[in-house]
């Protein structure tokens, strides 16, 4: 269970996410950074693939969903990622099975 978030940690987080120079790769360290943080009383995963995806069509990089087909296996490394805070495979998934549209 996480810590309540301090806000002026939340902003710095925030801010070093966000120089990521790679879109792709800003958008989904945004996202996991917002699930795990549970920056709100409800709606943490949704909230967080919003803005992901705010970032990635703001860019014209296309968009990030979790289709059907790897809503377990996404469920699965989300928890070891909750768990770990160890974010390279859940990461790697993001970018090779849930990116769609434009060049990543």
């Amino acid at each position: 269970m996480p810590k309540i978030p301090e806000r002026t940690e939340v902003e710095k987080a925030l801010q070093k996410i966000l120089q990521i120079e790679n879109v792709t790769q800003r958008a989904i360290q945004y996202m996991l950074y917002g699930m795990r943080s549970q920056l709100f009383w409800d709606g943490n995963k949704r909230t967080s693939l919003i803005c992901a995806n705010k970032i990635l069509i703001q860019k014209g990089r296309g968009i990030l969903t979790v289709q059907d087909k790897y809503l377990k296996q996404f469920s699965e490394l989300l928890t070891n990622y909750y768990n770990t805070n160890q974010s390279q495979k859940i990461e790697e998934f993001l970018y090779n099975n849930c990116i769609f549209g434009i060049d990543k």
